[in-house]
């Protein structure tokens, strides 16, 4: 065999030799959520790779059949380009020329694939999909063996970590949204709201109210007038109201707004407190709050309001950034 031939042959080992260790380096670095994603989305490239992230026996299997092919085209060239040049070639000459090529071999076959696949696998592993689809179906008989004693054992083991389960757990839900912000699919106000609903949606509505005694409020039979200067006076856009000869007991709130900029009476734009127990979360008292459409919410315990809560506050609360859980 001439030494083209010889060449040819440890060219191709090199090349399956990164493309199968830059492959397997991707696989452990790719974002399994930002590939499902992709897959849900249509990408045929990410589909074939959910197919294999959700079955990885038959991707380390393919891999590892052809590392080994790879390893063994590269020997042979070497053996064959000896034999080619040398007139009486030797297992002495083999062995030198081996040595010598080893570092050609771990720089361009294992070191700098596996660093290209290491800052960008999702790229590089969806760009090869297709061509790794292939030698998975033209390994299939060397594989299947192998696919299958890996299932085997895998009865003994713990389950599989790369399933998508159909219910995240809190912590695993947590990994993944912290995961998805990482890969630039949750913007940052997105993350915050979630961390929101994880960490203070649960907290009780009472550390959200205002007590009953600290309410700037007024009577029902207020002006207009009397109503606005209150609301200028100490910055507020809704005003409480309650019954005359009755304080404390707020029933109603008013908006600053309609005062300012409509003609109707003032008992015509009170708006009733939706009543909420303690207790309640805050944002089942939000949920509660937007049924309604009203701006303030009363915390009520055995008919006496023990303070308001606001929607506007409680919403903050939600994008309020949070501690880590």
């Amino acid at each position: 065999m001439t030494l083209v031939a010889a060449l040819a042959v440890f060219i191709l080992g090199l090349w399956l030799s990164a493309f199968f260790s830059g492959a397997e380096t991707g696989f452990y670095r790719i974002s399994f959520v930002r590939l499902s994603i992709d897959a849900h989305a249509g990408e045929p490239s990410a589909k074939k790779m959910l197919w294999f992230a959700r079955h990885p026996a038959a991707f380390v299997a393919t891999t590892l059949v052809g590392n080994n092919v790879a390893n063994f085209l590269a020997a042979q060239g070497i053996a064959l380009a000896v034999a080619a040049i040398v007139t009486a070639p030797g297992v002495g000459w083999e062995i030198g020329g081996t040595l010598a090529i080893a570092p050609v071999v771990f720089v361009f076959g294992e070191l700098m694939p596996k660093n290209l696949y290491f800052r960008s696998p999702q790229r590089r592993l969806l760009s090869n999909a297709p061509l790794f689809g292939a030698f998975f179906y033209l390994f299939a008989p060397i594989s299947a063996p192998l696919i299958l004693l890996t299932g085997w054992l895998g009865r003994f083991g713990t389950t599989d970590q790369h399933a998508t389960p159909l219910v995240l757990g809190r912590k695993r839900l947590e990994q993944v949204l912290e995961e998805g912000h990482e890969q630039g699919l949750l913007a940052d106000i997105q993350n915050r709201l979630v961390g929101g609903l994880l960490n203070s949606g649960r907290a009780p509505v009472e550390s959200s109210f205002v007590p009953r005694h600290r309410i700037p409020g007024l009577p029902q039979s207020a002006s207009r007038e009397q109503l606005l200067d209150h609301a200028r006076q100490y910055g507020l856009t809704e005003v409480a109201v309650h019954p005359d000869g009755e304080p404390g007991a707020w029933s109603a709130c008013v908006r600053v707004l309609d005062l300012a900029v409509g003609d109707q009476d003032v008992e015509q734009l009170l708006v009733p407190l939706p009543r909420i127990e303690p207790g309640t979360s805050r944002l089942n008292a939000l949920m509660t709050l937007n049924e309604h459409a009203a701006p303030l919410g009363a915390v009520v315990q055995d008919d006496i309001t023990l303070g308001l809560v606001s929607r506007r506050r409680l919403a903050e609360q939600l994008f309020r950034r949070q501690a880590p859980a």
